[in-house]
């Protein structure tokens, strides 16, 4: 017996690490690709080996307008950030500690938006945004201008009721007991008060968890910037500016200087990487603690 387990054992950690392995290898690609010269990188065989830091090529891509990019990607993701965790604690507070008639078909109608494939909001969505009343030319029923297609608020006016959010806190909230909020009461707190002083530090794990998701789906949100605002740089995300300047730059086959485009790639993709590394516990104790282990 001990030795069928032993071999299990063995097995297991085999495949995890070949799956790991498998999993990584493209990021690890990317990141020694980065700091490698063109000739190295055409030369190199199953990963390119740097000979030294080429560090030029980060120069040259942050001077390309990435930095501001990034600038403007980190204040949108701190605007959704908070936006989407304050409406998402008012929601659930709502849905799992308040009583009114037909609360659960609600809250069933709510659901039903994560079940909802997001592409196919794309064209309602751009609808209603150029249609906006009073923007962008538009007159009072919306007519006569572009909205906000062209413009930075097309990127923040959406979006700020988040589904998923609601569902998470609305778990968390049934796991709470209803006496810190009597006892709130009682010294006369508000409904505000109940929901971000007293319940609020006691949801950290699902905040932390909300905002690791937030975080990585603005970050890398390219198909909506694509298709709204379109020829206007000092408005682009990080994902589509790396895609715009590499796109940019493109050479025929056997000039592209790929080290430069493993450079951007990296730019782009560290941040998030980052984030869920170093957060990483806190989004399991988020989901476990939210009663979505499954």
């Amino acid at each position: 017996m001990k030795r069928r387990r032993l071999i299990l054992k063995i097995l297991s950690y085999l495949f995890l690490t070949i799956t790991s392995f498998v999993m990584i290898y493209p990021v690890l690609f990317m990141a020694l690709g980065a700091f490698t010269t063109n000739d190295r990188f055409l030369e190199a065989t199953i990963l390119p080996i740097p000979n030294t830091l080429n560090l030029r090529l980060f120069q040259r891509a942050l001077s390309a307008g990435v930095w501001d990019s990034y600038v403007f990607t980190l204040e949108r993701c701190l605007f959704y950030i908070f936006v989407t965790i304050v409406v998402g604690l008012i929601g659930g507070y709502i849905f799992s500690k308040l009583r009114f008639p037909g609360k659960n078909k609600v809250f069933l109608l709510f659901l039903s938006g994560m079940v909802m494939p997001s592409i196919l909001m794309l064209v309602p969505m751009f609808l209603q945004m150029a249609w906006f009343p009073l923007a962008g030319g538009n007159d009072i029923l919306g007519q006569g201008g572009r909205g906000f297609i062209g413009d930075w608020p097309v990127l923040f006016v959406y979006g700020w009721v988040s589904p998923f959010a609601i569902f998470l806190f609305k778990q968390s909230f049934d796991m709470l007991p209803t006496e810190y909020e009597d006892a709130a009461k009682m010294d006369g707190a508000g409904i505000f008060t109940i929901i971000f002083r007293v319940y609020g530090p006691l949801l950290k794990p699902p905040i932390v968890a909300l905002t690791i998701v937030i975080f990585l789906g603005v970050w890398n949100d390219y198909l909506w910037p694509s298709l709204t605002i379109a020829g206007r740089p000092e408005y682009y995300p990080i994902a589509y500016r790396i895609q715009s300047v590499i796109l940019s730059d493109y050479s025929p086959v056997g000039t592209t200087d790929y080290p430069a485009v493993m450079v951007r790639t990296f730019l782009a993709t560290w941040p998030p990487a980052a984030v869920f590394f170093l957060l990483q516990r806190y989004f399991v104790q988020g989901l476990v603690a939210s009663g979505l282990k499954g």
